[in-house]
C-alpha cells in the first residue's frame, strides 16, 4: 500500500471514532432522459463524510461538489451559453446526541457556494444552508420533526421535517412523511431496494447578471421538482456499494429570478431519468 494512502486512511480511522456503517466517500451520476423541447438536466456529485465520536454524541464533517449542466433542447431567443453549467460547493458540520432514553437531536449548518462562476466569487455565490430536528424513539418506531433549509431542493425557503420511520423485520423498513419517502426492502446480505419520493433541484447565482426581455436582469436560477423511483444497491465488497436509479420526474420547474421574483419561465416537462451511485464505507461491520 502506497504510504500516503495508508496515512490517509489511517486519519480517517481515528477521526472517525466508533461509527458504524458511515458513508465515508460517495459519488453520483444523475440524469433526466432527453426530451423534445424541454430543459434537460445532468448532475454530478462527490461527498466526503469525516464522523468524529464525542463524549456525548457525534460530530460529522462533510465536504460535497457538485456540477449541474443544463440541456437547452428548445429554440430560446436569449443567450443560454452562461447558464449552461452550475457548480456547488459545501460544507456541513452536523451534530447529534440524545436527549434522554426517548428523544434526541440532530442539527447541520452547510455553508455553500453555487454560482456559475463566470466571474470571482462574492458574496451573491454564497448561500446559508442547515437544519434541525428532533428524534423520538421507541420500540415502536421514530418521529422526526424540524425544519430544514436546503437550496439542492431548488428552493430559497425553509421547509418542515415531519416523518416517521420504523424497522419492521430485517426484510421490510419504511420512512413516511417530508421532505423524503422511502419504503426499503433487504432482498439479501448483498442487495436492497427502495422506493421513494423526494426533492430535486439547485438554486444557484449568475455572476453576471443576465438580461432578459430586452430590459429585465436575471441574477439567480432556481430548478425544482419531485422524483419518485426506485434505487437498487448492490454490495460489492466489504467497503464498496453500488447503486442505480431509475424513476420519473414531475412537477419539474425552471425559472430565473431577480429580488427572488421570477423573470423568466423555461419550458420543462415531465420526464424519466436515470442514476448511478457509488459508495464507500471505510467502517462497514466494524464493531465498538
Amino acid at each position: 500500500m502506497d504510504i500516503r494512502l495508508g496515512v490517509f486512511l489511517l486519519m480517517i480511522v481515528s477521526t472517525a471514532g466508533n461509527a458504524q456503517n458511515f458513508e465515508i466517500f460517495s459519488a453520483d451520476l444523475n440524469s433526466t432522459l432527453n426530451n423534445s423541447n424541454s430543459v434537460g438536466l445532468r448532475n454530478a456529485t462527490i461527498n466526503i463524510n469525516l464522523p468524529l465520536k464525542l463524549k456525548s454524541g457525534m460530530l460529522t464533517n462533510s465536504m460535497s461538489f457538485s456540477k449541474y449542466y443544463l440541456d437547452y433542447n428548445t429554440d430560446e431567443t436569449m443567450n443560454t451559453a452562461t447558464i449552461e453549467s452550475f457548480k456547488t460547493l459545501k460544507y456541513t458540520l452536523g451534530y447529534f446526541t440524545k436527549i434522554n432514553d426517548t428523544w434526541g437531536f440532530k442539527t447541520n449548518i452547510s455553508p455553500t457556494i453555487s454560482s456559475n462562476f463566470e466571474s470571482g466569487i462574492t458574496m451573491d455565490d454564497v448561500f446559508l444552508n442547515g437544519s434541525l430536528a428532533f428524534i423520538r424513539s421507541s420500540k415502536k418506531g421514530s418521529l422526526h420533526l424540524g425544519l430544514v433549509y436546503n437550496t439542492g431542493f431548488g428552493t430559497d425557503k425553509p421547509m418542515p421535517i415531519i416523518s416517521y420511520s420504523k424497522k419492521v423485520n430485517n426484510v421490510f423498513s419504511y420512512m413516511l412523511g417530508m421532505p423524503i419517502t422511502k419504503i426499503e426492502f433487504v432482498i439479501n446480505p448483498t442487495n436492497s431496494a427502495n422506493f421513494y419520493l423526494k426533492p430535486k433541484g439547485f438554486y444557484s447565482n449568475i455572476s453576471n447578471n443576465l438580461i432578459v426581455n430586452t430590459t429585465d436582469k436575471a441574477e439567480m436560477v432556481k430548478y425544482k421538482s419531485i422524483q419518485t423511483g426506485i434505487n437498487y444497491s448492490h454490495t460489492i465488497d466489504e467497503f464498496w456499494k453500488l447503486s442505480l436509479d431509475a424513476g420519473y420526474q414531475f412537477s419539474t420547474k425552471y425559472e430565473l429570478l431577480n429580488n427572488k421574483e421570477s423573470v423568466y419561465e423555461f419550458n420543462t416537462k415531465n420526464s424519466f431519468y436515470a442514476g448511478l451511485n457509488l459508495k464507500f464505507d471505510l467502517l462497514k461491520n466494524k464493531k465498538n
